[in-house]
């Protein structure tokens, strides 16, 4: 979870809808890469794109495109109408840089590929380390004034984050030790859904059968997960919300 201050001095200087959109997008971004959902990753950076170019031009040019209007394409001609602006490099050249490349990666060579060797997770960790890259330095120019909260900030940005689950289609593994079974069921469904119970119980290296049913009988009674065909697990909507919440927290 990001620190509130950041989302409190990106406030102090730009619009509160456009730094929440911000602030929404990146930890979208964050969560999805987080359990290697890859393309619902690089998806959430358009709209991280969309929301930091607002920010770049509020900078440049004073104003900029509300969000309930459409931007216009972001193109080559675009970012020279930055940099031909008057204003600081990091907004003029380095920021829209970075941004479009981000734009590329999510628009020109696609979520979705076909081959033996998929570059989704390649591109989503592109991706990921650039909005990170971006709101560090948006948040360094508007802590200028307070050079700890200035290094505490960009530092717990640019901070490596470990995927919550390893799966490499060889192993899988919930890397947070702390969580509970119950939650370890919900995330494991919540990055895949429709496991069997006996699948979850290995999954998870719960060893105690009894024990186990009795989490996903108390999972279901709770509307987090539903039981079909006898024994296979679907993590409800209530259940993602909880997902979500768990990742958020975590």
């Amino acid at each position: 979870m990001l620190n509130p201050k950041i989302g409190q001095y990106l406030k102090s200087s730009y619009p509160a809808d456009i730094v929440d959109a911000l602030i929404s997008a990146y930890s979208e971004v964050l969560r999805n890469y987080r359990i290697e959902r890859w393309k619902p990753s690089e998806l959430d950076a358009g709209h991280f794109v969309e929301a930091a170019r607002r920010i770049v031009e509020f900078e440049l040019f004073g104003s900029t495109t509300p969000l309930a209007k459409a931007m216009g394409s972001f193109s080559p001609t675009v970012l020279s109408k930055y940099e031909s602006a008057t204003g600081d490099e990091a907004f003029r050249i380095l920021i829209p840089r970075v941004l479009f490349s981000i734009y590329c990666i999510r628009n020109k060579r696609g979520v979705g590929h076909i081959s033996s060797i998929s570059p989704n997770k390649m591109d989503a960790t592109f991706i990921l380390n650039s909005t990170k890259w971006v709101l560090a330095e948006l948040v360094r120019n508007v802590t200028a004034s307070n050079p700890d909260d200035a290094h505490a900030l960009t530092d717990a940005i640019l901070e490596r984050d470990l995927d919550l689950i390893w799966d490499d289609g060889e192993s899988f593994m919930i890397m947070d030790n702390k969580l509970k079974a119950d939650q370890k069921v919900i995330i494991t469904l919540y990055k895949r859904d429709r496991y069997s119970i006996d699948e979850i119980q290995s999954l998870i290296g719960y060893r105690n059968r009894t024990r186990f049913k009795s989490i996903i009988e108390k999972l279901r009674s709770d509307n987090l997960i539903d039981i079909v065909q006898g024994s296979i697990c679907k993590i409800s909507p209530l259940g993602v919300r909880e997902a979500e919440r768990i990742i958020e927290n975590t």
